[in-house]
């Protein structure tokens, strides 16, 4: 049996159900070979895309998603892909074509060194050179990508090797470098973050992307209830707990919400869970070590000390290590009664929230208006994803995720594209399930052609565009930093959002008003159907708050005209 039948056996045994891919001269044999499976190939239209559409499977699924692309041009085209799934911990397998062994070196045509190009930021990359080690190579690509932390990894296969005949051996496992056990909870390490936490006065659990895909939800409220504790998550671990919990007070950082921002300033201990602790959730990393204390659980113990040196260092899956750690900590802590910080914060979330809808005018349509609505109006099992840019930010402060695993962005590299073709994979992964797409228009063009695959795979995807004409992130950069010195970031007029997406064969409209937004989103809801809304939102709108670059939280810049109280900020030090 050839080398690429064999490997597309394997994928079935795998449980594999799509390859998001462009075939080409070098993966050829591979394309060929799916034929005879019922491994479904959907034809992307750009290998960027497909990498991006193996993430969202991926996420949905908690399994790799699969993506290929041919030798040189195809396969650099993933490395965006790639480099996104690694920074935000995705399950990805790569298949590439490569030149023929003897060509390898040469300068051969679409010749690329690819696994040299991505091996800095990819789990395992490898050239398999012998056609005897093809699938042993796959079973290794396949399990690193989804255990430990997960991430992408790359199977480059020369074309003749895909063509040479192979013993046919399924039952093969990872071999043992790496099948390492996922280590187990320190139990000794787990008491002293016990002790922690019964000498805490002002807790707070920090929650990112590792508690979404280990599934720790329950887990994370059972301790956050049992010491009043406050949540605040990270961007992608946005949707691991329900926000509409008492004690969620939402996504913290640069974008963050203003009362979640307030909880880590005011907290004398971070319980973090599955997260790297960026500057661009917690600041410098100076400021966030000053008057706290650390907990710091994460699967990937490199993480320890990389930006925050933490004080008690817990490695595990962070499911398996919160079991444990709320056993303890319900040994020597006592059940607390309501969290008073968590009832003031809510306070000046709910302040804020007010502020924004008394400045509605009704003139313009708001994008931070238009998610709010939106919310309330999908089930609540609905996976939205975000592309980068404003859009994004408006999406992660008013978006209320009810429903786990449910959210989908683009976070540690901030992939403009992202949206629609995540989107497209997550329908692959959830065929029942509402998927819906929040776009800028700036990100949208970047990778709108998944509207191809939408309507060529029926795999209805709804898009909602806020159509700013501009690159409104870089226009606030420039506004707020640059003092207004704007430079190619405002779009003409003359791109149809609507015509496009009706010249790719998805039915599309322009709304003016909230109403029709609505109408027309709930009527795709009900019907299942694509739908792409260009929703023209003020061009001048800045998200705020805002905590500039490099400042720590504190430091956040409000709406302008929204005042808070001395009686409602618990330090009275945020600036407006």
């Amino acid at each position: 049996m050839r080398a690429a039948d064999a490997l597309v056996k394997m994928m079935e045994k795998k449980g594999v159900e799509y390859v998001f891919g462009i075939p080409g001269g070098a993966n050829m044999p591979f394309y060929d070979a799916l034929r005879d499976s019922d491994i479904k190939s959907i034809l992307m239209r750009h290998e960027q895309q497909a990498a991006h559409a193996a993430e969202g499977y991926g996420r949905v699924k908690r399994r790799p998603g699969i993506c290929s692309g041919t030798s040189g041009p195809g396969a650099t085209n993933l490395i965006t892909g790639l480099v996104d799934a690694y920074m935000d911990s995705s399950p990805v397998v790569a298949i590439t074509g490569q030149v023929v062994r003897s060509f390898m070196g040469t300068d051969a045509f679409q010749e690329a060194d690819i696994v040299g190009l991505v091996l800095p930021h990819i789990k395992y990359a490898v050239t398999v050179k012998d056609p005897h080690r093809v699938l042993q190579e796959f079973v290794n690509a396949y399990h690193i990508a989804a255990h430990h932390r997960p991430g992408p990894t790359l199977l480059d296969l020369p074309r003749d090797v895909f063509m040479e005949e192979v013993e046919e051996n399924y039952d093969i496992q990872p071999e043992p470098l790496f099948n390492r056990p996922l280590p187990e909870p320190d139990i000794e390490s787990i008491k002293q973050a016990a002790k922690l936490i019964a000498e805490a006065e002002k807790p707070v659990l920090l929650v990112g992307g590792g508690a979404v895909y280990s599934m720790a939800g329950k887990e994370i409220l059972e301790l956050a209830e049992h010491i009043a504790a406050p949540i605040v998550t990270t961007t992608m671990g946005k949707g691991a707990v329900p926000e509409d919990h008492p004690l969620v007070l939402g996504v913290v950082g640069m974008h963050g919400r203003v009362e979640a921002d307030l909880a880590i300033v005011e907290s004398d201990l971070v319980i973090c869970i599955g997260s790297r602790l960026s500057d661009r959730a917690i600041g410098p990393a100076k400021e966030f070590e000053k008057n706290r204390k650390t907990i710091h659980i994460d699967i990937d113990a490199s993480e320890f000390g990389k930006n925050v040196r933490p004080t008690v260092s817990l490695p595990g899956d962070a499911r398996k290590v919160l079991a444990e750690l709320v056993e303890y900590t319900k040994a020597i802590v006592a059940r607390r009664p309501e969290c008073q910080l968590a009832k003031k914060l809510r306070e000046i979330g709910e302040a804020y929230e007010e502020y924004m809808m008394a400045m509605d005018d009704g003139r313009v349509l708001h994008s931070w208006k238009v998610v709010s609505l939106l919310t309330d109006a999908v089930p609540p099992d609905t996976i939205v994803s975000t592309g980068v840019g404003q859009h994004q930010m408006w999406a992660q402060l008013f978006w209320k995720n009810r429903t786990p695993g449910t959210w989908l962005t683009s976070g540690g590299l901030g992939t403009m594209g992202f949206g629609l073709p995540a989107a497209f994979g997550a329908k692959a992964a959830a065929p029942d399930r509402i998927v819906m797409n929040l776009d800028g228009d700036g990100s949208f063009l970047m990778t709108c052609q998944t509207l191809a695959c939408v309507a060529d795979y029926d795999l209805p995807v709804i898009t909602v565009i806020f159509d700013n004409r501009s690159l409104g992130m870089v226009k606030q950069w420039q506004d707020m930093f640059y003092n207004k010195r704007y430079k190619d970031v405002e779009y003409n007029d003359r791109t149809d959002l609507v015509k496009l997406s009706e010249a790719f064969g998805v039915e599309a409209v322009r709304v003016e008003s909230y109403d029709e937004l609505l109408k027309v989103v709930m009527r795709a809801v009900r019907t299942n159907s694509a739908l792409t809304v260009d929703v023209p939102v003020d061009t001048g709108e800045l998200v705020f708050p805002m905590v500039p670059p490099g400042r720590w939280l504190e430091d956040v810049k409000l709406p302008p005209g929204f005042d808070l109280s001395q009686r409602m900020v618990a330090a009275g030090r945020m600036s407006t």
